[in-house]
C-alpha cells in the first residue's frame, strides 16, 4: 500500500524547523504514514546565486511532491490572514497530479473575520487596506484551498487520520 505523504506548510520558516519536522514525522509514523518533508537537508547551495538556490529548492520540493502518494498541508495563517503562498502552490500542484490533498488549519474561524474589513449596506465586505471585496464563504481560507472534496481538518492528527483513510490504509 502507498503511504508516503509530503508535508506542505510554513514550518520550514520556524526557528526550530528541524525539531518541528521531527515531531511531525513521528506523528505520521504513528498513523502508518511515511513523511516526506520540504527540508533541504544536505542540498549544497553555497556556490549558487540566490535565484539559482531558489530554483534548486523548488525543484527538490517538486520532486518530493511527485514521490508522495498524498499531501498534508498546513494552511494556518502565515504572515497575514491566510495560508502561505508556497503551500497553496504545492497543494495545487499535488492536486493537478491527482494526489489527495488534506489541509489542516489551527485557526478554525472564517477567513473574512481575520481580514480588516467593513461591510456595505448590501452585505459585501471590503478590505480596508486594499479596497477589494473580501471572500465571505464562511471557510477558513480561500475557496480554492478549502472548498474541495475533503473538509479542512482542525489539527495535524485529524489530517493524518484523513490522509490514511484516503490512501486506503
Amino acid at each position: 500500500m502507498s503511504n508516503k505523504v509530503y508535508l506542505a506548510g510554513p514550518a520550514v520558516f520556524h526557528p526550530a524547523a528541524k525539531q518541528v519536522f521531527e515531531y511531525l514525522v513521528e506523528e505520521c509514523g504513528k498513523h502508518g504514514l511515511e513523511a516526506i518533508t520540504p527540508e533541504i537537508g544536505d542540498l549544497e547551495l553555497s556556490s549558487f546565486t540566490l535565484p539559482e538556490q531558489a530554483a534548486r529548492i523548488r525543484a527538490l520540493n517538486v520532486s518530493k511532491i511527485r514521490q508522495a502518494d498524498a499531501v498534508i498541508a498546513c494552511i494556518s495563517p502565515f504572515r497575514g490572514p491566510g495560508a502561505d503562498a508556497g503551500t497553496a502552490w504545492e497543494m495545487g500542484y499535488a492536486e493537478a497530479l491527482g494526489k489527495p490533498v488534506v489541509a489542516w488549519c489551527e485557526e478554525t474561524g472564517d477567513y473574512r473575520s481575520r481580514v480588516a474589513s467593513d461591510v456595505d449596506p448590501k452585505g459585501t465586505w471590503w478590505c480596508r487596506q486594499h479596497g477589494m471585496i473580501v471572500e465571505d464563504f464562511g471557510l477558513v481560507d480561500n475557496l480554492m484551498l478549502t472548498a474541495g472534496a475533503h473538509p479542512v481538518q482542525p489539527d495535524f492528527d485529524a489530517a493524518c487520520k484523513l490522509a490514511r483513510e484516503l490512501l486506503g490504509l
